[in-house]
C-alpha cells in the first residue's frame, strides 16, 4: 500500500532540509566528466633531466681510460665516444635490451645497491673473435643462443678492465671500491632496482675498424644519494697519477717522521743549595697526586691527558682523553 504524505508532513520535511535537521544525499562527482585526473606526488611521470658536471668529468676520465686499456688488451686501435647522460626509469631501460645481452652486475662500495654494465651482443662476438685472432667483422647469429663458457670467460677479462677503470675514474672525486658481483644473460634476472626507480644511463660507442657496438653503464640514482649534491656542483681540478703519487709519498713521509713524546710527572721548586746536596735515594715532593691526570706533549704541544703505570714490565702511559684546545683545556 502506497504511503502518501500530507501537506503538513511535506512542509515539515522541507523545513528540516532547509534547517539542516535532515541531511541531503551527496551527489557523486564524475572526475572524467570534469576533466580531472588523479596525480601521485610520490611518483612523477616525467623525469627531469638534471645536469651533473662532476659526473660528466668522471665519465670523461672513464672514457679515456677504457680507450687505452681496451686498445692495449685487444691490440687494436679502438675509438670510443660517449653519448650524453640520460635519466630513465629502470623498467623502460630493461625493455630495450635484447636477449641475450652481456649484463655485468657490480657494486660500488661504500654506496649501497648494485649497478650494471651492458655490453651489446654484437660487440661481445666482435671482441671474442678479436681475442681468438680474427678480424672481429664476421656477422654472428645472436638471437636464440646463449654465450658459451669460453665467450663469457673472455668477456670477463674486458669487464675486469671496465671495473678497474671505473674505480680509477671515481678515485679523485670519491674513493670507491668497485667489486664484480655476477653476470646475467636475460635482462629480467638483472634486477638491480625497482622498475619505477630512476637510473643514470651512460652509453659509450666503440668502433673497432668495421666492428661497432656499445657499452652502457646503468647506475640507480638512489645509490648515489650520498654524493648527489656534490655531483651537481662543478668538479675541482682533476689530479693526475703523478699528483696522487706525490701526495701519497708526502703522506707516508709525514706519518713515518719521528716525533718527541714527553710526559711531565710533576713539578717542584727547591733552592739551588738543596740541589747541590742531592744524593741517590733522596725523595722530591712533586705538586701532583697519584690519581691526577698528567699532560702528554707531542713535539712540545700538549695533546693528551693520561695516567702513568707499568705494562708487561715496562713503563707505560695510559691515554685518557685528547686535548682539544691546549690553551684552555
Amino acid at each position: 500500500m502506497e504511503q502518501i504524505l500530507s501537506q503538513d508532513e511535506v512542509d515539515a520535511l522541507l523545513k528540516g532540509i532547509s534547517g539542516g535537521d535532515v541531511e541531503e544525499p551527496e551527489e557523486t562527482i564524475d572526475d572524467e566528466a570534469l576533466g580531472y585526473t588523479a596525480y601521485d606526488f610520490a611518483r612523477q611521470e616525467r623525469i627531469v633531466q638534471v645536469k651533473m658536471p662532476s659526473l660528466d668529468v668522471i665519465n670523461d676520465v672513464f672514457l679515456r681510460s677504457i680507450r687505452t686499456s681496451l686498445s692495449n688488451t685487444l691490440r687494436r686501435i679502438i675509438d670510443v665516444t660517449s653519448v650524453p647522460m640520460e635519466l630513465e626509469r629502470f623498467g623502460a631501460f630493461v625493455r630495450t635490451l635484447p636477449v641475450p645481452s652481456s649484463l655485468q652486475i657490480f657494486k660500488m662500495d661504500p654506496f649501497r645497491g648494485h649497478a650494471l654494465f651492458v655490453i651489446e651482443p654484437k660487440l661481445v662476438f666482435a671482441i671474442v673473435e678479436t681475442f681468438l685472432g680474427g678480424s672481429g667483422t664476421r656477422t654472428a647469429r645472436i638471437e636464440g643462443r646463449d654465450f658459451t663458457a669460453i665467450e663469457q670467460r673472455l668477456i670477463r677479462r674486458i669487464v675486469n678492465h671496465l671495473l678497474a677503470d671505473l674505480e680509477k675514474a671515481w678515485y679523485t672525486f670519491y674513493p670507491t671500491k668497485v667489486q664484480y658481483v655476477r653476470s646475467e644473460i636475460n635482462p629480467q634476472f638483472a634486477k638491480i632496482c625497482e622498475p619505477e626507480d630512476v637510473v643514470i644511463i651512460n652509453r659509450y660507442e666503440m668502433d673497432m675498424d668495421r666492428a661497432v657496438g656499445s657499452i652502457t653503464s646503468c647506475i640507480p640514482l638512489s645509490n648515489l644519494e650520498k654524493v648527489k649534491t656534490k655531483l651537481m656542483t662543478t668538479f675541482q681540478r682533476e689530479q693526475s697519477e703523478e699528483d696522487l703519487l706525490t701526495q701519497r709519498m708526502l703522506r707516508e713521509t709525514i706519518l713515518n717522521s719521528p716525533a718527541e713524546f714527553k710526559v711531565i710527572l710533576g713539578e717542584a721548586t727547591i733552592p739551588a743549595g738543596d740541589i747541590l746536596e742531592l744524593e741517590v735515594g733522596d725523595i722530591l715532593q712533586l705538586d701532583s697526586r697519584k690519581d691526577d691526570l698528567l699532560p702528554a706533549f707531542v713535539s712540545k704541544m700538549r695533546k693528551y691527558m693520561g695516567s702513568p703505570g707499568m705494562y708487561r714490565g715496562n713503563k707505560a702511559f695510559l691515554l685518557q682523553r685528547k686535548v682539544l684546545d691546549p690553551e684552555r683545556d
